[in-house]
């Protein structure tokens, strides 16, 4: 039995912990924030509470569908039916579309709560900010706090690639194909509101400071209240990655009231969130990146895609990588 590390608990990580570990290895996986999922990240404000990152999980292939069956037959996923619109210049119409939508219960937390289950331990609220392997070959990592932790006999990466980077001191080559992915970030507006009754459950649009909107509500397994997600598009954050926040989230609630033609509405609590790397403009090519001599992947989902799917892959590569360099 090997006993492995993976930085990030992101999906990809995650999904390569909860593999490794059904091979009968040890894991442990560390994270800077306090919980788990990476972009499936939720919030909690007062009395309301919103997916504020990945919105849904959807299949492109046959083997992520059945994924996707497998979780929603233990429940830690279920299917969204949302009304969803198209925004355009010629406004919002019904967009009906024949796509099987997956979200986690009661939040999209609950699907990383459930592969980090498989975890030997969770050590949360701890970034990881050097690595090295000793005389041993096993890998040594040091926390920001200044707390070390060793005894490791491979070590997953999932991380943004600008994050991977400084990990990779001792492997120039794969810290060379991490520089070659750029990232965009993401502004992200969460509301509580008055009920709003009149709108789709989400809508898609094409022009302007958003990109996409939802209420989090409709949702199966959320709370009542009216919650709402607006996601700003990826361009307008990036000209606006730096702009003041009280800016910022003007201009989100200014185009949500523009595009449904809401002259006001009342909201009783709001968070608004910058994404710094939400998603990847040029993603590799390859599902995983790997040191066979260091026994060490990379995993995201920036490794051949940028979706859900695409980490889902990413960490089954990187977990079937090391499984080969541990036989």
């Amino acid at each position: 039995m090997a006993h492995i590390a993976v930085i990030g608990a992101g999906l990809a990580g995650l999904t390569a912990t909860q593999q490794l570990a059904t091979a009968g290895h040890q894991v442990t996986v560390f994270d800077k924030s306090r919980g788990s999922g990476g972009r499936m990240a939720s919030k909690k404000v007062g009395d309301a509470s919103w997916d504020m990152g990945a919105q849904f999980a959807r299949a492109h292939s046959a083997d992520f569908a059945r994924q996707l069956a497998e979780w929603s037959h233990l429940g830690v996923i279920q299917p969204w039916q949302p009304q969803i619109a198209s925004v355009s210049r010629q406004g919002v119409q019904a967009s009906a579309d024949d796509v099987r939508r997956y979200v986690g219960m009661p939040r999209m937390t609950g699907l990383s709560r459930h592969l980090l289950a498989s975890a030997h331990h969770f050590e949360a609220s701890t970034r990881i900010v050097d690595n090295r392997q000793l005389d041993n070959d096993q890998w040594l990592l040091e926390a920001e706090d200044g707390r070390h932790f060793d005894g490791f006999d491979a070590l997953i990466i999932n991380t943004p690639p600008q994050q991977a980077i400084p990990l990779l001191s001792h492997s120039p080559q794969l810290q060379q194909r991490c520089s070659t992915v750029a990232m965009s970030p993401c502004w992200t507006l969460l509301l509580a509101t008055e009920d709003l009754p009149q709108l789709p459950d989400a809508a898609f649009i094409e022009e302007g400071p958003l990109a996409w909107v939802a209420r989090n509500n409709s949702k199966p397994g959320r709370e009542p209240g009216e919650s709402w997600v607006l996601q700003a598009s990826h361009s307008w954050s990036d000209e606006h990655q730096d702009a003041p926040r009280e800016e910022v989230m003007h201009q989100l609630l200014e185009a949500f009231g523009a595009i449904f033609k809401l002259s006001e509405f009342k909201i009783m609590n709001h968070w608004l969130h910058r994404w710094l790397y939400a998603i990847p403009n040029n993603p590799l090519s390859e599902t995983c990146l790997s040191d066979r001599q260091r026994k060490l992947a990379v995993c995201g989902d920036w490794c051949g895609g940028r979706s859900l799917e695409a980490a889902w892959i990413s960490g089954r590569s990187a977990a079937t990588e090391l499984l080969q360099q541990l036989n």
